[in-house]
């Protein structure tokens, strides 16, 4: 389903406020947005690899740029799933299984509506 501004519905992303960033040109978002899944598939296992070489600082700085390029695309509530397990990270604590899944998920929600509605092929 294409809405009015000619992009795909985007589960996990507030559309209204990722073009409004992106000054309202819908080529410029879907670019950022594709980008955006380039970037982030394989975040988890990226800092799940970090954390297990105990690099606690690497994987501060993957869920920190998680967090910043979710706020620019409009994925609220992965950017807040970000800023906690980036939290987790810079006290130097392993993020708790909660604090991790609830990272994942909201990617994966928003990663896989990005693929679906631009028809991206998985690698995976």
């Amino acid at each position: 389903m294409t809405a009015d501004d000619g992009l795909p519905d985007l589960p996990g992303i507030d559309k209204a406020d990722g073009l409004r960033r992106m000054l309202n040109k819908p080529a410029l978002y879907e670019k950022i947005l594709r980008d955006f899944h380039a970037r982030l598939i394989d975040a988890p296992q990226l800092i799940r690899t970090t954390l297990a070489s105990g690099d606690f600082e690497s994987a501060e700085r993957h869920a920190h740029s998680a967090k910043g390029l979710a706020g620019t695309i409009g994925a609220l509530d992965l950017q807040n799933a970000a800023k906690d397990l980036e939290q987790a990270l810079r006290d130097g604590q392993t993020p708790s299984a909660v604090v991790f899944a609830r990272f994942e998920q909201d990617l994966r929600t928003v990663i896989d509506g990005i693929a679906v509605g631009f028809d991206i092929e998985s690698a995976n």
